[in-house]
């Protein structure tokens, strides 16, 4: 799952972070290790050189007493060994009773070369820094090594690292706050754009997005959404405009082929196959009529929006007139229609809301088998009250119920030559009952049919009765 772009900033900012204490930590303690070593071997070579003088003049008590005075700090010793690693005199630490040189090291010192280097002896397992040199004693090539432990060295770099070890977590959460809280506060004008543009639909083109006083890229965006959403406008508007402006020119026509249509089929001297015809065209014409006026009504709702004179509506009175006024074209298809339910009222336009109950039953009639029933139920609750049309049709498919009501959206298009459709009825009772404050939706019946349903607010939860207009954008 990709996340969100806040959360990746900051920990594209805690990753960097921790790249960077890491290596500056990891430069800070080899520097810190190397540095304080070669302090230590500072101080290491002279001191075995002055040894190595003090044993070439004077011997074994020389040897001590230089060793004594020259060598300070933790666990120092001496020693001298013979060309074979044999140890001929120590001093100090019991270390110096072990070899301190490798075979190749002192072979390296017998030469003539100054070694220093590391070492790890003992029980303890501590390491030692040590520099040894030649020295020639009665006329023997022998070995001086002068050594001290680095357990200072390595108890310095041990308090470093632990220093860095909870630093470093401490400044990656102070870094992951701080880095959220930056990212959040660059993100929140893009989080108000992103509100302001998912709230802006079809309803709500002439808004825009605000943009940042600022000459950036969230500025920048802002400007190209808002050039986006006044071409979608326009683009929008002319729709509309051509709808409107198509469906005004087309209702006297169409009109005037009705009269001359119904004129002509009034003659009796008409041959059977001519008033066929003459029929077939008329219902044609019909069809082209009722699609006018569904664009019309669509394209008024869209402009001005639906004009509402609201008041009590009695939806039982809605559904008989509806009934009533549909009962020949039930009968003509051989559906029956029924009424039941329980008395119900809305606060709603009573002749929008025929139109909108009419759409439904119209559209469940079309689709019914001959000898099918339609049944309008009326509904209440405490909060709403509402017409359920329910049918013996095929039913609305599967994950179709939302995009029934889209406009010229059709589940079956081949159904559109035998019903007569035009895919405008359902998404003018949407409109009707959004207008209304309502909600429309459709639902499959077992085992065969659909079933649609109205809400609307209760007139009984309202506690009016009084009509008022009310205009709806």
């Amino acid at each position: 799952m990709a996340l969100p772009i806040r959360a990746r900033m900051t920990a594209w900012y805690v990753v960097l972070l921790a790249v960077i204490i890491g290596g500056i930590g990891a430069f800070l303690v080899l520097r810190l290790r190397a540095d304080l070593t070669g302090a230590v071997d500072r101080s290491l070579r002279p001191a075995a050189a002055q040894i190595a003088a003090g044993y070439r003049a004077e011997g074994a008590p020389e040897f001590r007493d230089t060793a004594r005075t020259v060598l300070a700090g933790e666990r120092v010793a001496a020693q001298v060994e013979s060309p074979v690693g044999a140890i001929l005199l120590t001093f100090g630490d019991r270390v110096a009773r072990l070899p301190l040189l490798s075979p190749a090291q002192r072979s390296t010192v017998l030469r003539g070369h100054e070694v220093t280097g590391t070492v790890t002896r003992g029980p303890d397992a501590q390491r030692f820094r040590f520099a040894a040199r030649r020295v020639v004693r009665a006329g023997r090539p022998e070995v001086v090594v002068a050594s001290e432990s680095l357990a200072t060295v390595d108890r310095s770099v041990h308090r470093v690292l632990v220093l860095l070890l909870l630093a470093g977590p401490a400044a990656l959460l102070a870094t992951a706050l701080g880095g959220w809280w930056l990212a959040r506060g660059s993100l929140r004008p893009i989080d108000r754009i992103t509100t302001t543009a998912r709230a802006i639909g079809v309803e709500r083109l002439d808004e825009r997005v605000a943009v940042p006083p600022t000459a950036d890229e969230v500025a920048q965006l802002a400007t190209t959404l808002n050039t986006m959403l006044d071409r979608i406008q326009h683009g929008v508007e002319e729709q509309h405009r051509l709808i409107a402006d198509a469906s005004h020119e087309l209702r006297t026509p169409l009109a005037t082929m009705r009269a001359e249509v119904d004129v002509s089929l009034r003659t009796d001297d008409l041959s059977p196959a001519a008033r066929a015809v003459l029929e077939s065209t008329r219902e044609e014409v019909d069809r082209l009529t009722r699609t006018v006026e569904d664009l019309l009504t669509l394209a008024s709702v869209d402009e001005r929006g639906l004009a509402l004179v609201v008041g009590r509506v009695d939806l039982g009175a809605v559904a008989d007139d509806v009934a009533t006024s549909l009962a020949a074209l039930a009968a003509a298809r051989q559906v029956s229609i029924t009424r039941d339910g329980v008395p119900s009222a809305a606060l709603g336009d009573p002749e929008q809301l025929r139109h909108a109950v009419r759409n439904l039953v119209e559209n469940a009639i079309e689709f019914s088998p001959a000898g099918g029933a339609v049944g309008l139920t009326t509904w209440a609750n405490e909060r709403e009250s509402g017409i359920t049309v329910a049918d013996d049709g095929p039913g609305v498919p599967p994950g179709q119920e939302e995009r029934i009501f889209d406009r010229f959206y059709r589940a079956d298009p081949s159904r559109t030559r035998r019903t007569g459709g035009s895919g405008l009825g359902l998404a003018i009772s949407r409109e009707i009952v959004v207008a209304h404050g309502g909600r429309i939706w459709a639902e499959g019946r077992a085992p065969r049919g659909g079933a649609f349903s109205i809400a609307l607010p209760s007139a009984r939860r309202a506690g009016t009765q009084d009509s008022a207009p009310r205009g709806n954008t």
